[in-house]
């Protein structure tokens, strides 16, 4: 179940994140055209593309765990022969990301809570709704890893 709920969770993430960029890519465009053929900039134009940027960044790294396409070297395969002793640096990895993640998420729920009486003056929203995507994003990535923890042992034994 879990496993379906890290697809599932991978997959909306990249679905919404390239919506996201799409959104992103009219959002700077429509402003540079603004900007440089009508000369009136919107007032908004630095605002709400900063934001769309945010939460497709924090978004689209949950897709990134869950197809474990963050950058890495990729150096241990080479001086750990043992498939047992890799298995379990993997485990330790998974664990040790788990933990980094929440302790990100909860500081970023926290920031989120300290600035959501705090508006920003172009959107007149929340300045916390952009904080928001870190707590969002590191929850999500932390039941993709949590699946990918439980399924490690599998994955290991098939070796």
């Amino acid at each position: 179940m879990l496993l379906r709920l890290a697809d599932l969770l991978s997959w909306a993430s990249k679905a919404i994140a390239a919506v996201a960029v799409a959104v992103l890519a009219g959002l700077i465009t429509y402003v540079v055209f603004q900007r440089f053929v009508t000369h009136d900039t919107p007032h908004w134009a630095e605002e709400l593309p900063r934001l769309v940027l945010v939460w497709a960044a924090f978004v689209g790294g949950i897709t990134c765990s869950h197809e474990r396409s963050h950058l890495m070297a990729g150096l241990l395969p080479f001086f750990v022969r043992s498939p047992r002793i890799l298995a379990r640096v993997e485990r330790l990895n998974q664990v040790l990301i788990i933990v980094g993640l929440a302790v990100l998420g909860y500081a970023g729920w926290q920031l989120a809570q300290l600035t959501m009486d705090q508006t920003l003056p172009a959107l007149d929203v929340s300045a916390g709704t952009v904080y928001l995507a870190l707590p969002v994003a590191c929850a999500a990535a932390v039941l993709v890893h949590l699946a990918q923890l439980f399924a490690a042992p599998a994955a290991a034994s098939k070796e």
